[in-house]
């Protein structure tokens, strides 16, 4: 293949130059040329988004491509549709190139006065700044598009990295937590969700479901182990009657102990020390 940079498109003006109307054709025509030369093929005009299998490919721009004010062409590349639109707009010309698979689209957009100096001549006379507009087209309509990966693949992607992470049982950082004792997880691994949803927060709306009463309290519960607050003379106290936090000094007569159920109370902090004891010794 020739190192000239503008190998074939002298090839590719001479013919369409007897249906150059305008600046913007030539403009067109450069991008077209640009497509060619990276490996699209036309296969005719219009905005249809989907492939028989018999369209013809050619390197020529088809009949008609600039026969109204716009430009729809049609490509194939890597077997894969892709869609020209032109726009021209305020004295600019806006490019789109859509990839119909999964309307991935680039785009380019230029000023036709600045770009275009005349409809015919040499590279130099109708582009002089053809290298710069070059480098553009290749950067910001061909190669953005063509890099860019289907959403099918990235989907894929994402769903493979998904299960790599959830089905790594045997990484060695991974540590497992501890199930609460005297319950039975539903699943084995406490890090997944349960395989039933629906018994997620019953044990707050119903207090009478396993494993306990969620977060209703029940005072009397046997995880709750607390001193009766009746302990002390017989009949014991009214409940209230010590505030929370205050001390207080357990009294009654000797021999009085716990109520049936209970532990003992721990003893009384101000007792007398045994016989002997001498703190300061």
């Amino acid at each position: 293949m020739s190192s000239d940079p503008l190998f074939g498109w002298d090839l590719t003006f001479k013919t369409v130059e007897k249906d150059i109307k305008q600046k913007s054709d030539v403009v067109v025509a450069f991008i077209h040329w640009n497509l060619i030369k990276r490996g699209f093929r036309s296969i005719g005009i219009g905005d249809e988004s989907t492939l028989t299998g018999d369209e013809s490919k050619s390197e020529l721009l088809p009949a008609g491509w600039n026969g109204s004010g716009n430009y729809t062409l049609r490509y194939v590349f890597e077997e894969k549709l892709f869609i020209l639109h032109g726009l021209t707009t305020n004295g600019n010309l806006i490019v789109n190139l859509m990839r119909s698979v999964d309307l991935a689209v680039s785009n380019i957009a230029v000023t036709i006065e600045e770009m275009v100096n005349q409809t015919s001549g040499s590279i130099d006379k109708m582009l002089p700044n053809y290298k710069e507009f070059m480098h553009n087209i290749k950067r910001d309509l061909i190669d953005t598009i063509i890099d860019k990966p289907t959403s099918t693949a990235q989907t894929q992607t994402a769903n493979t990295t998904s299960a790599t992470y959830r089905n790594s049982n045997d990484d060695p950082l991974r540590v497992m937590p501890r199930p609460m004792p005297g319950v039975v997880p539903d699943n084995h691994d406490l890090w997944d969700l349960p395989p039933n949803l629906r018994n997620v927060g019953r044990s707050d709306l119903d207090p009478f479901a396993p494993p306990g009463g969620g977060m209703i309290f029940n005072p009397f519960g046997p995880i709750r182990d607390i001193e009766s607050p009746g302990l002390g003379i017989p009949g014991g106290l009214p409940r209230g009657s010590v505030p929370p936090g205050a001390r207080f000094d357990p009294f009654g007569p000797p021999g009085v102990g716990p109520l049936p159920g209970r532990r003992p109370p721990p003893p009384d902090a101000d007792h007398f020390p045994p016989p002997g004891d001498n703190m300061f010794m």
